[in-house]
């Protein structure tokens, strides 16, 4: 084992809560589940609105500080932010957190970080990197059946399986080299509708839902060449990496990229 002064620093977002004291908070089940990696978590708070000039530079500041980044799950996202009005489906959003997690998650690109993003997490690394969501995934597809997308089991609980592509990096990581559907949590209405330029499909859920992406493909990545780790899961593995070895691998394989290595992941 790793002694902690070795372990990676990864930096994680937070939610912001506006309803009486304004304060920043974060589950538990993320920081133990990096933890449970051997990574050092540093929680990455957005600033105030009013120093929205300042986003950029303090982004910046922040990716250079550690050596990968979590975009955490939460609320909603500003459906503007990829170019559409915003619906009576889409619930709360925070303008601060989402301008400044699109600046993190830009700039941990431009310098090669990898990245892990997590059910809103996995939506903000599509958006920031220039793809859109559907507001609302039974609104969008009000003739068909879709799967239980928020359940009410436990949260380390499997609701639906996934398909996994093969070969990607994902499918590398959870070591899932066979067509056995993966089962995943969920807790989300809302899904990536166009996959962000320079960014490929990993995983769907058997309605079609898209439930995982990362770098891949003919195009170009806008903002710059994304670190080979840059996945995003629509399900939530830190509420699953003690009941289930994919999502405990996930998180390994993370911060092994974190760490520098193996060195299909560099």
């Amino acid at each position: 084992m790793m002694k902690p002064q070795t372990w990676p620093i990864v930096g994680i977002t937070s939610t912001i809560e506006n309803e009486g004291k304004r304060r920043h908070y974060l589950f538990d089940s993320y920081t133990s589940a990096l933890h449970r990696a051997h990574c050092a978590p540093l929680i990455i708070p957005s600033p105030d609105l009013l120093l929205k000039d300042t986003y950029e530079a303090l982004a910046e500041k922040s990716i250079t500080g550690i050596d990968g980044l979590v975009l955490s799950g939460g609320e909603d996202i500003n459906a503007h932010l990829y170019n559409e009005e915003n619906y009576p489906f889409n619930g709360a959003f925070t303008e601060e957190r989402d301008l400044f997690e699109i600046y993190l998650c830009r700039s941990a690109v431009r310098h090669g970080k990898p990245i892990l993003g997590i059910c809103r997490g996995h939506q903000l690394l599509n958006i920031a990197m220039g793809g859109s969501l559907f507001q609302d995934i039974a609104a969008r597809h009000p003739e068909k059946q879709m799967l239980m997308h928020f359940q009410k089991a436990p949260n380390y609980s499997a609701v639906h399986d996934v398909d996994i592509t093969r070969p990607s990096l994902l499918a590398h990581v959870i070591n899932s080299n066979t067509a056995t559907p993966v089962p995943v949590n969920s807790f989300h209405h809302q899904a990536i509708n166009i996959c962000a330029p320079g960014f490929i499909v990993t995983a769907r859920a058997h309605d079609g839902i898209i439930e995982a992406i990362e770098p891949g493909g003919d195009t170009p990545c806008l903002y710059g060449k994304p670190h080979p780790f840059t996945i995003g899961t629509q399900w939530h593995p830190e509420r699953m990496d003690r009941h289930h070895t994919h999502a405990a691998r996930l998180f390994s394989g993370f911060a092994a990229a974190c760490a520098g290595g193996p060195a299909e992941m560099r």
